[in-house]
């Protein structure tokens, strides 16, 4: 098994979950029935640092929400995937599009929908409240929590390995 740097050092592209990853699987409904989520800014900060430096980033999720579609489009996220019961599917589906191999993309998940995706990509990766099955099959498990930094995490430790952090 490679050592964990050079793991990070192929990857070309992000996938992300959405809840429990994104946010702190927390979700609120109006009275219409549209659900409101809550974001982490220093996540969407390097989501777009990741977009700007040419990394494609897709966000599957079984859920909708217009709010989740505008947030994610606001940071510059073209792969989205929203309602998605597949996953794997999903996975495939952008790899192909974005033009990357599965095995130079990242995969963060915190549930047992996404333990088929983490499994068929290059790099796993768990929240730190990840269920303890997803935890067990994740190749690294972020010191943060869902909506609390662990996007920044995965995306700050596979951009300064490629020197396109902020700081080098």
């Amino acid at each position: 098994m490679a050592n964990f740097k050079e793991e990070l050092e192929k990857i070309q592209a992000f996938v992300f979950d959405v809840d429990g990853v994104f946010t702190d699987c927390t979700i609120d409904i109006d009275a219409e029935g549209e659900l409101y989520r809550r974001f982490n800014v220093r996540d969407g900060l390097a989501v777009v640092r990741a977009i700007e430096k040419g990394y494609p980033i897709a966000i599957i999720s079984g859920s909708r929400g217009k709010q989740l579609q505008r947030r994610m489009e606001s940071l510059g996220i073209r792969y989205i995937y929203l309602e998605k019961m597949s996953k794997t599917e999903s996975v495939r589906n952008f790899s192909e599009r974005a033009g990357v191999p599965l095995e130079n993309i990242l995969y963060m998940g915190d549930d047992y929908p996404d333990i088929e995706p983490m499994r068929m990509v290059g790099l796993s990766v768990a929240p730190a409240d990840a269920a303890d099955d997803v935890r067990a099959i994740a190749r690294y498990v972020s010191k943060f929590t869902g909506g609390a930094g662990c996007v920044r995490d995965a995306i700050e430790q596979v951009l300064r390995v490629h020197n396109h952090w902020f700081v080098y």
